[in-house]
């Protein structure tokens, strides 16, 4: 998690995790009441106080609400805290919902695509050394996996970072621990499209060409969420 999370060490860190997790799975629906903190306590094995101290995170995440009469309940989606990091890592954490997936490739589309039309007009000398340094991760570690799928999300934070613009870095990333979240998906191919179309962006941005640029890594999203999910492209907010 990069250090955005909620420590999960501890007894108190297991519990928030455990809770949040399925909560978010929908194991207690919008709505619904959280069993009492006798029972959450003897299933988890822990104290009545940790469970309460566990309640007060996820309530400060906008998960639950607790009233003196109605207890814990779950509150709606809507009000979650949506860019919290634990509450995107949970989200995450299950590949069969599909369609949180497709929510986190559109957002990349939006994302990914200005900040790389802003890393050509503002990117620094060092900064497109990193994006080359990354780049070439990615082609090293081609028959590595882990390796590989470490440089890829490395060359994509770059280029946020480029763009020097702290909203964007916030919310990319929040972008990646979501896909950290999702877990690995198939590897691209080395010497496929996705190769070409991020030697495109890079090129675009060590030229300054803020069109050519977004284009490119509009494409580079678009293929990833191909090789990820199949089906159509992400739409993508203008």
């Amino acid at each position: 998690m990069n250090g955005l999370g909620y420590p999960r060490r501890g007894l108190h860190g297991r519990v928030v995790g455990d809770l949040g997790l399925r909560i978010v799975a929908g194991a207690w629906p919008s709505g619904s009441s959280l069993p009492n903190e006798d029972d959450l306590a003897a299933e988890l094995g822990v104290s009545r106080t940790v469970v309460r101290e566990a309640i007060k995170v996820l309530q400060a995440k906008g998960l639950v609400e607790v009233k003196p009469r109605t207890g814990t309940r779950v509150r709606p989606r809507r009000s979650w805290h949506l860019l919290d990091a634990d509450v995107v890592a949970w989200q995450f954490a299950d590949m069969e919902r599909g369609e949180d997936l497709r929510e986190l490739y559109e957002i990349r589309a939006t994302i990914e695509t200005t900040a790389a039309r802003l890393a050509a007009e503002r990117r620094t000398d060092e900064q497109l050394s990193e994006i080359d340094a990354h780049q070439r991760r990615i082609a090293a570690a081609a028959a590595e996996p882990l390796a590989l799928r470490a440089a890829e999300l490395d060359f994509h934070d770059a280029i946020v970072e480029a763009a020097q613009n702290s909203l964007l870095s916030h919310v990319g990333a929040m972008i990646r621990v979501a896909l950290e979240a999702a877990g690995d998906p198939p590897p691209p191919d080395p010497n496929g499209d996705e190769a070409l179309l991020r030697t495109a962006v890079t090129t675009a941005i060590r030229a300054g060409d803020a069109d050519a640029s977004e284009a490119a890594m509009r494409s580079l999203v678009e293929v990833g969420w191909r090789r990820v999910a199949g089906g159509d492209k992400p739409r993508e907010g203008r």
